[in-house]
């Protein structure tokens, strides 16, 4: 996970100590409490000068520095998370009335150092937790102190893309999906727009949350901005499959076949999605059939329309099963090492010999049984091929011997299907 930090960068910025004197008795006190290192006798000190001006800048700048200072110096690194909220209102504030003053003393361009002092101290130490092993073994569950850390800098600098990157990174390696899809958006929203990068990987956050639609919406906004990102299209494709809306999917991964017509994985993702639509139509088929044999010989007029949706869902099963047997074919010559692609291959032959079985085993003309019973084999021997290919190229894989004793038992092979059983561990 460290090459996740490859392009952050550890950085030190000096404390400015007092840059200007003044004459204000009032900031007096607070600069002399931060020279002592008493940092709550000089906040105390400003609060008093504030009640008497609260648009005194010298005295918000200096309350503004003490709160830095004693955020450093706190060891409960959530209890700085308040002190930096503290800190950059204050600074923020003094900035302000700094800018409305005639002529601004030197303290005044100071308070954006000052920001990026705290926010730089509170960055690295995230890092330190995240990617040091000698610091991580110094506490129980580093990465929280991480990301704690990151909290803190994102608090005193709340404009920094660079630590909500890395926040979310942190999250990620945290198993916090949330926290991780969170700041990968403010990223994000302080960009505006993100990079492609950004927006894939706040989809892929909302994927692993189990939120395929939040996903589909990010990529939607990557994707309008950035329409030929490839890695985009595939997300946003998947995302689409998940979420129901198959035709678009398939679509968005036609183009990238037509884009990229040598990638087998393309090619494996579209006839994998087409023949899950022909499973559900197989399953529609099923539930009618079961319909049909209960009411054969009570409702003449059901029967017959149900047999009339299943033949035209019959159609749609033939053409969407030549279809993605196509697309299979296609991408087994392009990657012949792939069991995966054999597997599925498999996978379709072997449904379409059982469902010719259920013809064979439906019909009362002998003659045409015998046809249907050649046709059902010569699919279960193409499925078994192929399954034995899946099995060449990934022997451990025991899905692949269970496919091989289920097929092998259906051709008779009863040899081959109680080697098969044994290497399954059936």
């Amino acid at each position: 996970m460290k090459t996740l930090f490859s392009r952050l960068f550890f950085l030190t910025l000096a404390v400015y100590v007092f840059a200007s004197c003044t004459g204000d008795p009032l900031v007096k006190p607070i600069k002399d409490g931060i020279d002592a290192q008493n940092y709550e006798a000089a906040i105390v000190a400003a609060d008093s000068a504030l009640l008497t001006d609260p648009t005194n800048a010298m005295a918000l700048y200096y309350r503004g520095y003490a709160l830095n200072m004693k955020a450093g110096a706190t060891d409960d690194i959530a209890a700085r998370e308040a002190m930096y909220r503290e800190m950059r209102s204050n600074l923020v504030d003094a900035r302000a009335a700094f800018a409305a003053m005639e002529k601004a003393p030197a303290e005044s361009e100071q308070v954006t150092n000052l920001i990026l002092n705290a926010w730089g101290r509170e960055h690295n130490e995230a890092i330190a937790y995240a990617l040091d092993d000698s610091v991580m073994a110094t506490v129980e569950n580093p990465l929280d102190y991480s990301i704690q850390h990151l909290v803190n800098a994102t608090t005193a600098n709340p404009d920094s893309t660079l630590s909500y990157d890395v926040l979310a990174q942190v999250y990620y390696m945290n198993s916090d999906y949330e926290g991780a899809a969170t700041a990968m958006a403010r990223v994000i929203e302080l960009k505006n727009p993100g990079e492609a990068s950004e927006y894939d990987r706040l989809a892929s956050y909302n994927f692993l949350m189990g939120k395929p639609d939040v996903a589909v919406n990010a990529l939607e906004e990557g994707l309008a901005l950035y329409p030929d990102s490839t890695s985009l299209i595939q997300k946003m494709a998947d995302g689409l499959f998940q979420t129901g809306n198959t035709d678009r999917a398939l679509e968005l991964v036609e183009g990238l076949v037509a884009n990229d017509p040598t990638n087998a994985q393309y090619r494996l993702v579209i006839g994998t999605q087409i023949y899950q639509r022909v499973m559900t139509l197989s399953d529609s088929v099923s539930a009618n059939s079961d319909m049909i044999y209960e009411i054969r010989d009570e409702d003449e007029a059901r029967v017959e329309e149900l047999n009339a949706i299943n033949e035209e869902l019959r159609e749609q099963i033939d053409m969407l099963t030549k279809r993605a047997e196509d697309a299979l074919v296609a991408a087994a010559e392009i990657e012949p090492n792939n069991p995966m692609i054999f597997n599925t291959l498999g996978v379709v032959y072997q449904n379409k010999a059982a469902a010719l079985f259920d013809l064979r085993n439906n019909t009362v003309d002998n003659d045409e049984a015998m046809r249907l019973d050649e046709l059902a084999k010569a699919e279960a021997t193409l499925a078994m091929e192929n399954y034995e290919r899946a099995a060449e190229l990934d022997p451990e894989n025991t899905s692949y011997w269970e496919s091989l004793f289920r097929i092998y038992t259906s051709l008779g092979m009863l040899e081959e299907a109680e080697a098969a059983m044994e290497k399954a561990g059936m």
